[in-house]
């Protein structure tokens, strides 16, 4: 039996499977997207990461770099999170010497800014655990 080679597409003609081909390259983006979302999330929340904080939290960490979020019942928790600003740029935490920005948040006795730089960020108002 033999079998008759078919065609090559030419100008005009589509290839045949062409588009199944490019369906399934969005899934896998699409799937390869959710996976890497998801697992920045996981990691955030796994490490205490501060962009996880919320009101009512408690924190840990004497510098910028060492400040996560822990179990209030931690004997490392130092601090509350009293409130947090979304829409903040660095410039704007950073002229607030006055400590203004927190001014709704009367616990709170230091801030920490978190973002890209130049774009807006987030505010934490951080208050003494009690």
């Amino acid at each position: 039996m033999t079998e008759t080679p078919q065609q090559p597409a030419t100008a005009g003609q589509k290839v045949a499977g062409a588009g199944k081909v490019f369906g399934k390259r969005v899934v896998a983006y699409a799937i390869g997207a959710v996976v890497l979302a998801g697992g920045a999330y996981v990691y955030n929340q796994l490490t205490g990461a501060p962009t996880t904080a919320e009101a009512g939290d408690c924190m840990a960490g004497a510098t910028a770099n060492e400040l996560k979020v822990v179990e209030c019942a931690d004997s490392t928790a130092t601090l509350t999170v009293a409130g947090r600003i979304e829409s903040k740029t660095q410039q704007e935490w950073e002229a607030d010497e006055e400590g203004e920005m927190c001014s709704a948040f009367p616990d709170a006795e230091q801030s920490f800014w978190e973002g890209e730089e130049g774009k807006t960020g987030y505010v934490l108002c951080l208050a003494p655990k009690k």
